[in-house]
């Protein structure tokens, strides 16, 4: 490593408590946990982590806003760029057998692959680079620079645009504008991707910052296992894109309802199934707009679902946002939860099936079955089986930084009230 790299690092000396947090494998150092010695440093500063003895244990970038104070890059006594690239390149061998599945998945998955702070998600010929603090620039270049050459070692396909976003976070820092780090276009584009059989146009850079990849475990299961939805009436709520939604019409389904508060969202859903010059309006709350077997409406669903009159159906998949956006969160999203999956069985058939998703990290997978079956007990329904998916390989999880397994699919087989 050359000495000029090495400057980059300022030395910081950790206290017992942050040097505990190191050894323990968690990415982060919290901000409340930093000494005051911590004021000597700015933004986006690059630290050399020393003990009470003086003996250098890691290296991180400090960040002044938000509540990590420092993101932990790399751990032992030297900085070593091929360590990084190989950390990189095993990131890229777990997500080989996707290849042949579709060509939209997560390359780099932050803190679960070693990269703290950074994202990169494949959708076609185009990389949407995420970065999550505004201390990770000069980094998140480097990882791409590094990727980028891992691609062309692997049969990973080289872009031909690299996009880079700072997605707006809850906090004080301002979300910087979109950046092409290589090749350029006018945004929003569209990147043609596919997920087995089904064939899907995407907005760069999506609705909300992209389109939901960790849900293809989901996905995969409906297209590979379609007696789920096959010749039933499905209700899906929080419907986003509508991807899940088309799955379920490819898989058989009989009608699929869905239902999302965004009207972007429902716009783009509907231009995936509607003919060119054909738009549907979503301006009207509460109103059913139905092509085909699809029937899709734009409602508050944490306020009213009168909208479904007194409609059943045979499988219901409920995909709320975060409802945990920090710690002070967490009672208020667990109530919501309940409170959903309880207005959901009021249309639940008896013997269908109850999909439950969450990508709320804060709340453990232990608790969110907790909160599902306590539910349907607490509403008098049994189930006969529950089945949680796994994450597919390009969400990887570690066991040091259990925030990391944040999203979970729950289904609740032949669900039948006990008075039946």
């Amino acid at each position: 490593m050359h000495s000029s790299k090495q400057n980059r690092f300022r030395r910081y000396q950790l206290n017992k408590t942050t040097e505990s947090v190191l050894h323990s494998g968690h990415p982060w150092i919290l901000n409340g946990k930093l000494s005051t010695a911590i004021s000597a440093f700015q933004d986006g500063d690059w630290m050399k982590l020393v003990s009470g003895s003086n003996e250098t244990l890691g290296f991180g970038i400090y960040s002044s806003s938000g509540p990590i104070g420092i993101r932990i890059i790399q751990r032992g006594n030297e900085f070593s760029i091929p360590q990084l690239q190989q950390t990189i390149e095993k990131a890229l061998e777990l997500r080989k057998p996707l290849r042949a599945k579709t060509n939209a998945y997560r390359l780099l998955h932050g803190e679960n692959d070693l990269i703290p702070g950074v994202t990169v998600d494949r959708y076609g010929s185009t990389w949407v680079v995420q970065t999550y603090s505004r201390s990770l620039r000069t980094f998140s270049r480097l990882v791409v620079r590094l990727l980028y050459s891992a691609s062309s070692k692997s049969e990973e396909p080289i872009p031909k645009q690299i996009v880079w976003i700072s997605p707006q976070r809850i906090g004080s820092e301002k979300s910087l504008p979109i950046r092409f780090l290589r090749g350029k276009e006018e945004v929003p584009y569209e990147e043609k991707i596919f997920l087995n059989q089904v064939q899907w146009k995407t907005k760069i850079p999506g609705q909300k910052g992209g389109f939901f990849l960790d849900v293809r475990n989901l996905r995969r299961f409906i297209l590979e296992k379609p007696e789920l939805a096959h010749d039933k009436d499905c209700l899906h709520l929080f419907s986003h894109t509508g991807l899940t939604s088309v799955c379920l019409e490819e898989a058989g389904a009989k009608s699929v309802f869905s239902a999302d508060g965004a009207k972007e969202a429902l716009e783009e859903f509907a231009s995936h199934i509607l003919p060119e010059e054909e738009l549907l309006n979503f301006e009207k709350k509460n109103t059913i707009l139905t092509k085909g077997k699809h029937h899709l409406v734009r409602a508050d669903l944490f306020q009213d679902w009168g909208f479904l009159e007194d409609r059943k159906f045979s499988l219901i998949v409920l995909d709320p946002p975060n409802l945990t956006p920090n710690q002070a969160a967490v009672p208020a999203g667990k109530k919501a939860y309940r409170s959903l999956i309880t207005k959901a069985l009021f249309y639940l058939e008896p013997g269908g099936d109850l999909i439950l998703l969450s990508c709320s990290g804060r709340i453990l997978e232990s608790e969110f079955e907790k909160i599902g079956r306590e539910t349907l007990a607490n509403k008098g329904w049994k189930y006969k089986d529950l089945i949680k998916l796994k994450p597919e390989p390009d969400h990887p999880t570690r066991k040091e930084f259990p925030e990391g397994k944040y999203f979970k699919v729950h289904i609740y087989k032949k669900c039948e009230p006990l008075d039946q």
